[in-house]
């Protein structure tokens, strides 16, 4: 997990913000993001927000004020004076240390939304990866956003690896300055329905990245998974991923975890499920530059139960990347969401937006010990509308384990409320995590009381500070 650096630039990748025809590979129509700046710092910060287009033409989307610890929203259909049908990218810039997120959805359209982290501006990298690839598997496909990180033109190559297959390169040149490119796997060749793979991308110039995973093809989209690219330094020999579960709840919520060598030579990668029991090892040998799935009805000696629910490390010979998904069918409904797992952990962990039966949604902060001992965790929420909650686990979380909060509003028997100020029903929310051991996080929303045409779930990582 990334620390923070004061005076940050953000480097947030933006989707298509109109509102009636699609854009950049995504399935119907209505698609639109919205970006949920958090101060991270000790003091107030001035924040400013600035898109670009495919061109590298600006728009400036204003300034905002947030004070220590708190959120605020950037629009970019109503904030920033683009045109409809724009598709493009943005940089935020701030005099504090800020984290940011983006959310893409389809709501007015169809159900559809997806979260994934903004990019820090100390860690782009002239090469990134993407250790999960479809090109119409199973009905679904992933779509590549590339940003150039720099000011300068720059020449992007793509290579896809699936199934095995390396495919020939595919090459953008001249990219401009803080712009980005879109790319698919059919753009390299990749034939349709050949399995899953990844995809490295490198520049002559630094590189930030999202990947958004859809229906390859639909009227209107119901579902998306959003995750961020990943640079050498996200690489490590041990990766933690703070949620993973099998047909849990009446939703059967169930896990797969994609791991990506990003080494040169073939690592062997060791998968264990933490649930109270230990479910594991699991091992694969993974070639370099390709991926293997740790998919949770799959895994045998040891068989995981219905209804586990806990989180998984991942060990290796070599670094690796990875990133889960997790899926599950509600009134009739697929509920599909992507989040990318960690490389190490902080002490401190800022999480952006949380909300809190606002609009009818409501997030789940999932924290993993990934220290050397049992901690306890305290989390601090506070509202935008000044309202506050302070809140620690009873118990000690052992190490590679993991705790959910979940409906701060009516406290769990798992917490203790340390303090609080207002009511916190219907509330929106930054969310600092501390711990005395290194821990990570995910935030995952979902709509409390969805119906068949409510939003998809959602979730992003949390930022170490």
């Amino acid at each position: 997990m990334k620390k923070v650096a004061p005076f940050v630039i953000l480097v947030v990748l933006l989707v298509s913000v109109s509102l009636v025809v699609a854009q950049g590979g995504l399935p119907g129509s209505g698609w639109k993001s919205g970006q949920q700046i958090q101060n991270v710092g000790n003091a107030s910060a001035k924040v400013v927000f600035t898109a670009y287009d495919n061109n590298g033409s600006n728009f400036d989307c204003g300034e905002k004020t947030i004070a220590p610890g708190a959120s605020d929203t950037y629009l970019t259909d109503s904030d920033c004076p683009v045109p409809a049908g724009f598709i493009g990218s943005a940089v935020v810039s701030a005099d504090q240390p800020i984290a940011a997120i983006v959310n893409v959805n389809n709501r007015g359209t169809g159900a559809a939304a997806g979260q994934y982290q903004g990019t820090d501006g100390a860690d782009v990298a002239n090469s990134i990866s993407f250790p999960l690839v479809k090109n119409g598997h199973s009905g679904r496909t992933t779509t590549f956003y590339v940003q150039n990180a720099s000011t300068s033109p720059n020449n992007i190559t793509a290579k896809f690896n699936v199934n095995g297959t390396a495919y020939p390169d595919k090459v953008y040149n001249n990219v401009p300055g803080n712009a980005m490119v879109v790319i698919s796997p059919s753009d390299a060749g990749v034939p349709v329905g050949q399995g899953t793979g990844s995809l490295d991308v490198s520049g002559t110039q630094p590189l930030a990245g999202s990947s958004l995973e859809h229906q390859t093809s639909a009227a209107v989209g119901e579902n998306l998974q959003a995750s961020k690219a990943f640079t050498a330094a996200d690489g490590s020999m041990n990766v933690y991923c703070p949620l993973y579960r099998n047909a849990h709840t009446a939703k059967g919520q169930t896990t797969g975890a994609q791991v990506q060598n990003v080494t040169g030579a073939p690592v062997t990668v060791t998968f264990n499920v933490v649930a109270g029991t230990t479910y594991g090892p699991y091992v694969e040998t993974v070639q370099p530059g390709q991926s293997v799935t740790f998919y949770a009805p799959a895994l045998t000696s040891p068989t995981i139960p219905a209804g586990t629910v806990g989180s998984a490390t991942i060990t290796s010979t070599g670094n690796v990347v990875a990133v889960v998904n997790d899926s599950g069918t509600q009134d009739g409904v697929q509920r599909k969401t992507t989040y990318a797992c960690f490389g190490g952990g902080a002490t401190t962990v800022n999480v952006p937006l949380a909300k809190e039966f606002a609009g009818g949604n409501t997030t789940g902060v999932q924290v993993q010990n990934v220290g050397g001992a049992p901690t306890k965790v305290t989390l601090e929420y506070k509202a935008t509308n000044g309202s506050t909650l302070k809140i620690q686990s009873k118990n000690a979380i052992a190490v590679g384990q993991s705790i959910t909060s979940y409906g701060v509003s009516t406290l769990s028997t798992d917490w203790t409320e340390l303090g609080s100020s207002g009511s916190m029903a219907g509330t929106v929310n930054g969310v600092v995590v501390t711990a005395d051991q290194n821990v990570v996080a995910i935030a995952n929303e979902s709509s409390s009381n969805p119906g068949a045409s409510g939003q998809d779930t959602k979730n992003y990582e949390g930022f170490g500070q």
